[in-house]
């Protein structure tokens, strides 16, 4: 039988929460003792206040005020809103973001977004952190120089839990961008600066992603890969293929937040093969603008890669009927519509790290469900 979704984890227990999407989507990840890290953020889209907080407050035992870490896997606005939010309500957590943001022509479009933007961006979040980090180490009397994330780059570890005084040893790696893909985002940053009296209306998204930061996880014997928006190009030194030819443990995770919201244009092949387990614990969230993602097709793909499914929600369904006198006004006035969900679901997955022979536990709440 399904505990609360308030039951708070074990101090002993993993736990892998993917909740979305809203206006965006979030993971939580448990590492034990109530020591937790949150990567991206999530709000309902009829409630500003990002779900991590929401989440994190209603297991009642302080958990709130045990973020260790937070991470930004890259700007875009579907992983991210709520973000500064969310890091203001945690002041011991650190934030990391990915080194392709480390640049002198991001800290000037930080400094111009609010001037030369037409609307709110992923940019405009990262300037409300960067205001924020500025804060804390004026408090802290530190030099407005030494002021940075911790910078996310291939097989850097961002956060490490010893096991003196633990349940179980902890870590959280990113695996991702690449060197090389991080020379190439500082070019891209220089083009995205508005031309001298330009109103731009945002940055654009670029595609492929290829400087996402894509992160893995260790708990005592347990792996985790966290895909975030991370995409294959099949080159060398770009995207997984990078990931996969600088990968270090030899042990396989058997949880997988699946990249890039299940597309075709993340799925690597020798990710499954290389760094999963045998029907790893797969969990997916929609994309439910424009035609939406994952299609009929990218599920049936992913099926054949895992017995072991699970998606937050319905993808972006069909426009409810109307008057057709309302009908022909929305066609009219609008090019792209999709249906609004409310509450974003969640997956949970918990898995005690101590006992090598236990079983993990997944959970759906809020429409999220088990696809196989």
């Amino acid at each position: 039988m399904n505990s609360s979704r308030q039951d708070p984890p074990k101090p002993d227990e993993l736990e892998i929460s993917v909740i979305g999407p809203g206006r965006g989507e979030c993971v939580l990840v448990h590492l034990g003792d109530n020591d937790w890290c949150i990567v991206d953020s999530c709000t309902a889209r009829t409630v500003n206040e990002p779900v991590a907080i929401g989440y994190l407050r209603s297991l009642n035992n302080n958990a709130q005020n045990r973020v260790k870490l937070v991470v930004a896997t890259h700007w875009h606005d579907d992983h991210i809103r709520g973000l500064a939010k969310m890091l203001e309500a945690f002041p011991d957590a650190q934030f990391a973001c990915s080194a392709a943001l480390n640049t002198d022509n991001f800290a000037l479009l930080l400094e111009i977004a609010e001037e030369s933007l037409q609307e709110t961006s992923g940019v405009d979040e990262f300037r409300r952190i960067r205001d924020l980090l500025i804060e804390r180490c004026k408090a802290a009397g530190i030099a407005k120089s030494l002021i940075s994330p911790v910078l996310a780059i291939q097989n850097r570890c961002l956060l490490r839990l010893p096991a003196e005084g633990r349940s179980f040893p902890a870590a959280v790696i990113s695996v991702s961008p690449s060197d090389g893909t991080v020379k190439k985002a500082f070019a891209d940053i220089a083009d995205w600066l508005p031309k001298s009296g330009e109103l731009q209306r945002g940055i654009p998204n670029r595609a492929p992603n290829k400087t996402s930061v894509g992160l893995w996880v260790e708990a005592a014997s347990r792996r985790v890969l966290l895909g975030a928006d991370l995409e294959h190009t099949e080159q060398p030194g770009e995207g997984w293929v990078a990931v996969i030819a600088s990968h270090q443990d030899d042990r396989l995770a058997g949880i997988f937040k699946i990249p890039h919201h299940g597309s075709r244009n993340a799925d690597c092949p020798d990710v499954w093969s290389k760094m999963l387990s045998k029907n790893p614990i797969g969990v997916v969230t929609p994309f439910t603008s424009g035609a939406g993602l994952p299609t009929e097709k990218d599920i049936r793909r992913l099926c054949g890669r895992t017995n072991t499914l699970f998606c937050t929600a319905q993808g972006p369904g069909a426009p409810p009927r109307r008057d057709s006198v309302v009908e022909k006004a929305a066609r009219y006035t609008t090019q792209k519509r999709h249906v609004l969900s409310g509450t974003p679901g969640h997956v949970r997955v918990r898995w005690s790290a101590k006992h090598e022979a236990a079983q993990p536990t997944v959970e759906c709440f809020n429409g999220a469900y088990p696809i196989q």
